[in-house]
């Protein structure tokens, strides 16, 4: 067992053994297990080694790993995200105690914090609100340590973007996003004004063993924003999606 359904809200799918089953409060799950969070839904785990990982709407999540000492205590864990926003918040661990996030453009790891992983076709975005994140580049290997406060941005084929402070507002966004799942029926679900767009369907779930995500052929999602406040401004901080502005696009 890698742990337990302690949250939900909306009907959560689980994709177990090439069998789909309906998840409710206090199911166990395990390694390999596949979850697919519709639009309106939430989802949160508490694993064996009592990390919670919090699971938006719109997120498609795949358990790789999980292995705990004698004592009960993490020694390796991994997730893969094909698309949508994760909310870790990781127990320490063991020696050596990682718990990493795979995405299609690169890998974030971390031991002991609470932190924020956005996945999308072409880029990943990390924020951390305590505790620190390495963030590494799946094409150059390159990566960034991300402090806590602090975010970072990963497009396919570049380096992650150096470290930039996250405002207050954009944390409150991502919990937001994050945080509420209950076991009463699916309230409505209105997010705080995206600062870059969500994924929608069509999606493809599950990566190949190993850790990432082929191509998603998607519909771009216009997002008003920019330096300047109007669509499609310039910069670094364009807040265009795919674009190389820095954690999260203004």
């Amino acid at each position: 067992m890698a742990g337990s359904v302690v949250g939900l809200s909306g009907q959560i799918i689980v994709d177990r053994g090439g069998q789909r089953y309906a998840l409710k409060i206090g199911d166990q799950v395990y390694t390999e297990d596949g979850f697919q969070v519709p639009a309106g839904a939430k989802l949160k785990l508490r694993m064996s080694d009592g990390s919670i990982l919090s699971l938006a709407p719109d997120t498609t999540l795949r358990i790789d790993a999980y292995a705990l000492d004698g004592y009960g205590r993490r020694q390796s864990a991994g997730v893969s995200i094909g698309q949508g926003l994760l909310r870790a918040v990781t127990a320490p661990g063991g020696q050596p105690g990682s718990f990493e996030v795979n995405t299609a453009v690169g890998t974030s790891g971390a031991r002991s914090t609470d932190w924020f992983v956005e996945a999308a076709p072409g880029y990943e975005q990390v924020a951390v609100l305590n505790g620190s994140v390495s963030l590494a580049s799946r094409t150059t290997g390159r990566s960034v340590l991300i402090p806590p406060g602090s975010g970072s941005r990963l497009d396919a084929g570049r380096d992650p973007t150096p470290p930039r402070a996250v405002s207050p507002a954009e944390f409150a966004a991502l919990i937001a996003r994050t945080e509420g799942a209950a076991a009463a029926a699916p309230p409505s679900y209105a997010p705080a004004a995206p600062y870059y767009p969500t994924p929608a369907p069509p999606y493809n779930p599950y990566p190949p063993r190993g850790g990432y995500y082929p191509p998603v052929i998607r519909v771009p999602i216009p997002f008003p924003g920019g330096d300047s406040g109007s669509p499609g401004g310039s910069g670094d901080h364009s807040g265009q999606r795919g674009g190389r502005g820095s954690y999260p696009p203004q």
